[in-house]
């Protein structure tokens, strides 16, 4: 992956993380990472094994 989307807070790119979901997967179907650098969810990079891994655990509790 060399593209990134970086966002500020997790809360600007959608309301919750439900609604992140779908976009964040269109993003890595596109070669493309994710990563928040401040507030809650500063450790998601998606571009890392690390951060698909807390990304999809939290997919995973969005969607229960």
């Amino acid at each position: 992956m060399t593209d990134v989307l970086i966002v500020w807070k997790l809360d600007r790119l959608g309301r919750n993380l439900s609604y992140l979901v779908t976009p964040v997967d269109n993003l890595s179907e596109n070669g493309v990472g994710f990563k928040v650098i401040a507030g809650q969810g500063t450790n998601i990079d998606t571009a890392t094994s690390s951060g698909k891994l807390i990304f999809g655990i939290f997919a995973a509790l969005a969607k229960m």
